[in-house]
């Protein structure tokens, strides 16, 4: 199935956006239910060698999250393992799955990528705290800033050099 451009564009955001309201507001439960359909909507997307890149910054940042969450930057109500709840494991899949879509503009300027990163991140962190979804630590913000203006920086300038290949 051929699906054109735009409507990849706008398909890969409405769907992230969704796959993020499902995780925060309905937790597990309903982070599992959008999970079919992120993968298949992101089925007919996959571009080359796209598969390393999503296994790869959604396990850096299942990692980093975990991090931040041992050492109580992060927490997430009745929630007692030492990784991130599902959840939030499946919204880093999403995030990942806008990087080469949705984002693909973003990811051809380092400096935006980092500040969008630096500024934006924090923001829908603080969404999830207000939502119930998490509980964050002055410390948690700073650390997800600079985490995520580094992450967006380097997946960015990396995209970039590939281009120039």
């Amino acid at each position: 199935m051929v699906i054109p451009p735009r409507l990849q564009f706008f398909g890969n955001l409405v769907i992230f956006q969704l796959c993020w309201l499902a995780c925060v507001v309905g937790g597990n439960l309903w982070a599992f239910a959008a999970l079919p359909v992120l993968i298949l909507w992101h089925r007919w997307l996959l571009k080359p060698g796209e598969l390393m890149l999503l296994a790869g910054v959604t396990l850096l940042g299942v990692a980093v999250d975990s991090v931040f969450q041992a050492v109580g930057w992060l927490q997430f109500p009745e929630h007692y393992s030492w990784l991130i709840p599902p959840w939030l494991m499946i919204l880093w899949l999403a995030f990942a799955t806008t990087l080469r879509h949705s984002l693909e503009w973003l990811m051809r300027h380092p400096g935006w990528a980092a500040l969008l990163g630096l500024a934006g991140a924090p923001w829908s962190y603080f969404a999830g705290a207000q939502l119930g979804a998490v509980d964050i630590q002055l410390t948690g913000y700073i650390a997800i800033a600079v985490f995520w203006a580094l992450l967006l920086g380097l997946l960015s300038w990396q995209e970039k050099q590939k281009c120039v290949a």
